[in-house]
């Protein structure tokens, strides 16, 4: 998501530079090194591209980027997965046609984005959403190249807003398009005005001039405000995984188990090396969760039995003797499935 985002990025940016082959090219790297379904963010400057450029030219620089990325990605899943295949058609193909349920890992209405986005964006997110007025009120500034940079955003909002499954990073390759909008209709007050009244002078536009930073200061003191309320009030985790390099007391080959809210587990950057394994234990969750890497299996080569095509929870992925844990994290939601750590006859506080 997050390379299909600064794929985007580059790619609007030399389309605007009337770079229109690099923008092709660029954008195949977004699809095939990226993210497939990215495509859809892509398609507006890559035709409008082969139309707007020396079309032979544009085509081959594309055709050539993605063929050439192709084979490099398929010569790399060969030397990982011991195997002739394709990532990037493997992905397509299991979630095109392999249903792989990934409603187990949480489902929202088509509201979900609109709101997310809002919340990140703030006031920002509802100028974007006015970009197509603007642009077409403004139509000599603005029509008809940023309007193709930034039509992604309505073209994407309403495609992942049709999927069950939704996720905020789903909307990573349009955040900077957003941005763009959100600028382009805060620079354009002014020319209301001056359209208007045919006057530079005009009181009206200096007014409208005078907007422009006290509404950019608005949304950007909101977005700070945003930023340090999830590090205050959201940092727990990442905070309480810290208190770990305290207690190596514990002793070399250590298992850290983790219970309910296991998606909350940052990552092993925030594991000291005197813990050997990360392991979950059931709470309730049908989904399945990472194994330890097992290299007596054959390494990436390997296709484990425990994984299936359809995302359904593995007896294996839960240890199953609690006693085995040495560290115990987990957060009390009152839920059916007991909290191990209210057993103070067993656990230690920490």
């Amino acid at each position: 998501s997050s390379f299909s985002m600064y794929a985007v990025t580059l790619s609007s940016a030399l389309f605007l530079l009337e770079k229109y082959a690099c923008a092709v090219s660029v954008a195949a790297a977004g699809v095939i090194l990226g993210w497939p379904f990215s495509i859809l963010v892509f398609l507006p400057v890559t035709v409008y591209s082969l139309f707007r450029g020396h079309f032979k030219r544009v085509f081959l620089s594309g055709l050539l980027t993605s063929l050439c990325l192709l084979v490099l990605s398929v010569v790399a899943d060969y030397y990982s997965y011991g195997r002739w295949t394709s990532s990037v058609f493997n992905l397509l193909k299991y979630n095109v046609l392999g249903g792989g349920e990934s409603h187990l890992y949480g489902t929202e209405g088509t509201t979900f984005y609109f709101r997310n986005a809002f919340n990140n964006f703030n006031f920002a997110f509802v100028l974007a959403l006015l970009f197509v007025g603007v642009a077409l009120s403004a139509r000599k500034k603005y029509a008809p190249d940023l309007l193709i940079v930034v039509s992604p955003v309505y073209i994407w909002l309403a495609f992942m807003s049709l999927q069950a499954h939704k996720e905020e990073r789903f909307l990573y390759p349009i955040y900077p398009l957003i941005c763009v909008a959100a600028a382009s209709v805060i620079d354009s007050f002014p020319y209301f005005f001056h359209d208007k009244y045919a006057n530079e002078q005009s009181i009206f536009e200096k007014i409208a001039k005078g907007l422009r930073p006290l509404i950019l200061g608005f949304i950007l003191c909101t977005s700070h405000s945003r930023t340090f309320s999830m590090l205050n009030g959201y940092g727990a985790p990442l905070q309480i995984y810290r208190h770990l390099e305290y207690h190596e007391d514990t002793g070399p080959g250590s298992i850290l188990c983790v219970g309910s809210e296991w998606h909350r587990y940052p990552s092993s950057f925030f594991v000291p090396s005197y813990i050997s394994e990360v392991r979950w234990i059931d709470d309730g969750f049908r989904g399945l969760l990472p194994f330890p890497f097992n290299e007596t299996l054959g390494g990436t080569t390997a296709a484990p039995s425990y994984f299936n095509t359809k995302n359904k929870a593995s007896d294996k992925q839960y240890l199953k003797d609690i006693g085995a844990c040495n560290l115990l994290m987990e957060l009390d939601l009152r839920r059916p499935y007991p909290s191990r750590g209210n057993d103070l006859s067993t656990w230690e506080t920490l």
